[in-house]
């Protein structure tokens, strides 16, 4: 019968030689923590939507250097622009999005996020349903929140 030396003193050798194979890198670590915070962000936006209309949540999570890209129209650059642009429109229905995928740089100050959004009408012959894809830019701001830098979309039929 081996001893507890013998039976751990090769497991000890293996971490020393591969230890990426016993642990995971402080930078995958913080790269996956990043991705969590971007994701909650994404909720709070989303929520935010839904609650205070989909203009004023785009004012609230915008980068002061926002670059937002709208079908059909020349993209709106910076804060200002945008809210200038966006400031008197109305939104007549509701807009709902989830990522489906999230990546951030190693440097954890830059990701990106893309899903599907679904925007939902109430008019005097009925509901109507759109929907599309998005992509959005995210830079981790000094105060540790993230902001968006680079928005946009297109339609698509419903998915599956």
């Amino acid at each position: 019968m081996k001893t507890p030396i013998q039976i751990s003193l090769p497991v000890m050798l293996l971490s020393f030689v591969f230890p990426s194979c016993f642990q995971v890198s402080s930078s995958e670590k913080l790269m996956s923590e990043a991705k969590a915070e971007i994701g909650n962000t994404e909720k709070a936006f989303c929520a935010m939507s839904v609650q205070n209309g989909f203009n004023q949540a785009l004012l609230a999570y915008a980068d002061t250097s926002v670059v937002k890209l709208s079908d059909g129209e020349l993209p709106s650059l910076g804060i200002a622009q945008l809210r200038k642009k966006i400031g008197s429109q109305k939104v007549n229905g509701v807009i709902t999005w989830k990522p489906i995928r999230i990546e951030v740089a190693q440097s954890c100050d830059l990701g990106y996020s893309f899903g599907n959004w679904e925007f939902k009408t109430a008019g005097d012959s009925g509901d109507t349903t759109y929907y599309g894809n998005y992509f959005t830019a995210w830079k981790k701001q000094s105060d540790g929140k993230w902001k968006y830098t680079l928005d946009g979309g297109n339609n698509t039929p419903k998915p599956y």
